[in-house]
């Protein structure tokens, strides 16, 4: 007979989606993601929060992205209503850029992500742009 006790197992660290969650806040769930670079260590998210109203847009270093987590390195999050401007936020960070919040109600909004990976001899840029989506 096994005996299994509470609090003896691994603890795993907290997913790019709930870092995501933690960052726009709790009320906050994820819609759209989209991963990105070469070992798809990033991850763009797109959030909303019926009770607030708003969209939320989080660019996410995974653990795994190696020397490029916890090294500030380009990292952007973004987000626009159709017929609206961008709202960016675009600059050096080590875990992730934004929370880029939205409210639009009633318009469809599509969501910008970037990632910057430096390598020995090189560095490449990653974007994502989505389509237009989560109207409403």
């Amino acid at each position: 007979m096994s005996t299994l006790i509470a609090g003896t197992g691994v603890a795993s660290a907290s997913s790019p989606a709930d870092k995501a969650v933690a960052a726009c806040g709790s009320s906050y769930y994820v819609q759209r993601q989209q991963s990105m670079g070469l070992g798809q260590n990033t991850t763009v998210f797109l959030l909303y929060s019926a009770s607030t109203r708003n969209n939320c847009v989080v660019t996410v270093k995974h653990e795994n992205a190696g020397a490029y987590y916890g090294t500030a390195t380009g990292l952007g999050a973004g987000i626009q209503a159709e017929g609206g401007s961008w709202k960016k936020d675009d600059g050096d960070y080590k875990y992730y850029a934004g929370p880029v919040y939205l409210s639009a109600a009633g318009q469809c909004v599509r969501f910008w992500g970037h990632y910057e990976e430096i390598g020995a001899s090189s560095i490449r840029d990653w974007y994502h742009t989505s389509t237009f989506g989560n109207c409403g």
